[in-house]
């Protein structure tokens, strides 16, 4: 029961959040195109492709259900369903997706037969990207503060480096952690730390639409 309880925590922090380097060229999948939109012109929903089918997997360091894959299931109204498996749990997150910010509107842990979740009654308000998109920006709540402390940051991982990635630093009384999304990609990165410890999850395959 421990170790699933372990599972069911990184799922959770997974939600509430949500390296090895090759021969340094940046993959053609994970650099915006020649027709991408100016900086100015971009939205929060460009750092998050959230279409369906989308799919993403992750290394992870420092503890076992670092490590883990999340696909995108269903879509409609400006909102879309997300399932993460870490090897102890499933979860699912559902997102509201605006002009100004990504913000997480439902989340279900141990839910390893994953149904539309779309429409149901929301049970969480977290903003996990949220305009300007610029650094200084920072939102949050009495127990966490995000931060964009970067719009240009360099992420080292399997499949190599990514350049210009959004920085996001998560703080609260205990803990923090960086978060790093790139245009067209999504999340390339997560680093939480507390004390000693640090754990990390680091983006090493992607198949999206």
């Amino acid at each position: 029961m421990k170790k699933i309880n372990m599972a069911v925590l990184f799922a959770v922090l997974s939600m509430v959040l949500s390296s090895c380097t090759g021969n340094g060229e940046t993959p053609p999948s994970a650099t915006p195109s020649e027709s991408a939109p100016p900086l100015a012109d971009v939205k929060p929903a460009d750092y998050f492709p959230l279409q369906p089918g989308n799919q993403w997997k992750y290394l992870g360091d420092g503890n076992e259900y670092a490590s883990f894959t999340r696909e995108v299931l269903f879509a409609g109204g400006g909102y879309s369903q997300t399932t993460e498996n870490n090897g102890g749990t499933v979860s699912s997150t559902v997102y509201l997706i605006t002009d100004d910010q990504i913000t997480v509107v439902y989340s279900k842990g141990e839910d390893y037969e994953p149904e539309n979740l779309i429409g149901a009654p929301p049970n969480a308000n977290i903003v996990i990207i949220k305009s300007p998109l610029e650094v200084g920006t920072t939102w949050g709540d009495e127990a966490t503060t995000r931060e964009i402390v970067s719009m240009d940051a360099t992420v080292s991982t399997p499949l190599g480096d990514m350049p210009g990635c959004m920085q996001i630093k998560i703080t609260d009384e205990y803990s923090y952690s960086y978060e790093y999304f790139k245009i067209g990609v999504g999340l390339v990165k997560r680093e939480f730390h507390s004390d000693d410890t640090v754990i990390s999850s680091t983006l090493e395959e992607m198949d999206l639409n």
